[in-house]
């Protein structure tokens, strides 16, 4: 009777009590004979499929975490708004990389729990931070990391959906300078640039306040607040900043602090001095500035050629020389830095097909070469150049039909080519037009229920505070 029975209870004590998975098997061995075997083998048998559950889950963590990090990415990256250029995106100083921390702090532990899914995660946040409001005796610690975990998971929903989570973080450490720089962040990104002032300058605050270890703070406090001046157009006090920032990095360094980090940082505050020079028309005073930066990442990515990062940020020193020579109308000279950007977006989408920012930079590189192609007048070699750029763009655009930035760049793309066509093949370029203008009807319609969508967020906001606690 008792090998009869022995198989259901061992599958009913595996599913009931798995903590006793490493003890039973020897001891059921011992007590029963050959029926023990039996019951170990069922215990193995669990044990090896709560494996592959849990490698199943890991994977797929790790494959969601890659996609939000590229996404949110891209959210730091975009315009303010959605028919806006990609003017003023400036690289936001160690912010993308906190973020994505925040992220990476989620995988370890939400997001496990919650299979990989965000919305999940997101929810079994937010209960955990209803047990510390109802049990808090003061700061704790842990409370800080999960609102800044539920602002990066919020952030891929959107800029204004991560500001609150990352205020209450903030307000959570106000001696924190990355919570207060996280904050500022988002909230200049939003354009609300009273709130991002105070944090950045808060942010100084606390880097003044801890001395020879807050200088990274200070001199990134003083570069974004640079940039909400530069969004002001108060110019003389965005130099003033920059020019702040540029002198703390180089007291660092200075000091035996030889991080590229540094470097990099420093060659970003120089290409925003330059863009305010330009936004004055100072263009040999900004193409100084940027010359100053393209040395520096000429000396990383010459460091390190396999740092897709330094490469990339020496193309974009090539595009911003390029654009500034073309504005003083210096073609050669610009088309030649052009193709040096060109040459090095080549090189990182060969690296990394599925960088969906490398191929937008391959399109945007094709179509640059093109226009200063038209000035010169030559339209055959223009137009090749922006059919390669084209055929990028309709590749990204349909990879993520939602994102706007793509489609507004695939309208353009379209116009340049069916304006060229215009004059040999008019029933291409109509076609051409026709595709782009249908696409800009779209966004401009998107546009105008932005108002309506907005007042239809805040009543789902409204029900989702009654759920939150």
């Amino acid at each position: 009777m008792l090998f009869g029975w022995l198989p259901a209870v061992a599958v009913e004590l595996v599913a009931r009590i798995p903590a006793w998975s490493n003890l039973v098997p020897a001891a059921v061995v011992i007590a029963a004979g050959g029926g023990g075997l039996l019951l170990a083998g069922v215990i193995v048998r669990h044990r090896r499929r709560k494996r592959v559950a849990q490698a199943v889950v890991a994977q797929r963590v790790r494959d969601e975490v890659t996609l939000l990090k590229a996404k949110l990415r891209g959210r730091l990256s975009a315009p303010a708004s959605l028919l806006a250029g990609n003017t003023g995106v400036a690289p936001t100083m160690g912010a993308c990389e906190a973020f994505e921390g925040d992220i990476d702090a989620a995988a370890r532990t939400v997001l496990i729990e919650a299979g990989g899914h965000r919305t999940k995660a997101k929810q079994l946040l937010r209960g955990r931070m209803n047990a510390h409001g109802a049990e808090r005796n003061g700061l704790n610690g842990s409370e800080v990391g999960h609102w800044r975990q539920l602002g990066a998971l919020s952030l891929l929903d959107g800029v204004t959906d991560a500001i609150p989570p990352y205020s209450r973080a903030a307000d959570l450490a106000p001696e924190n300078a990355e919570a207060q720089m996280l904050v500022g962040v988002l909230h200049l990104k939003a354009g609300n640039l009273a709130a991002a002032e105070a944090a950045f300058r808060r942010q100084i605050e606390i880097g003044n306040a801890a001395n020879g270890s807050g200088g990274v703070a200070r001199y990134r406090g003083h570069t974004m607040l640079g940039d909400v001046l530069a969004a002001r157009a108060e110019n003389d006090e965005a130099i003033a900043a920059y020019a702040e920032a540029q002198r703390q990095i180089k007291a660092l360094l200075s000091g035996g602090d030889h991080s590229l980090a540094l470097e990099r940082d420093l060659s970003a505050i120089c290409d925003r001095i330059g863009d305010v020079h330009l936004a004055r028309l100072d263009l040999d005073v900004a193409l100084e500035n940027y010359r100053q930066s393209l040395e520096i990442a000429e000396t990383l990515a010459a460091r390190d050629a396999q740092n897709a990062v330094y490469q990339h940020d020496l193309s974009v020193s090539y595009d911003r020389i390029g654009d500034l020579l073309e504005k003083k109308g210096d073609r050669e000279g610009a088309i030649d830095y052009f193709r040096k950007s060109l040459t090095i977006a080549k090189t990182l989408c060969l690296r990394d097909p599925d960088n969906t920012e490398w191929q937008w930079d391959l399109s945007a590189s094709y179509d640059r070469i093109g226009d200063a192609l038209i000035a010169q007048g030559n339209l055959k070699d223009a137009l090749a150049s922006y059919r390669n750029g084209l055929a990028i763009a309709e590749g990204l655009a349909r990879r993520d039909p939602a994102h706007a930035g793509w489609q507004r760049d695939l309208a353009i793309s379209y116009h340049k080519l069916g304006s060229l066509e215009a004059i040999d093949n008019p029933a291409e370029a109509r076609e051409f037009l026709e595709k782009g203008r249908a696409i800009i009807d779209r966004l401009a319609q998107i546009a105008a229920h932005q108002a309506q969508w907005r007042s239809d967020l805040s009543r789902f906001d409204e029900v989702l505070k009654t759920l939150d606690g």
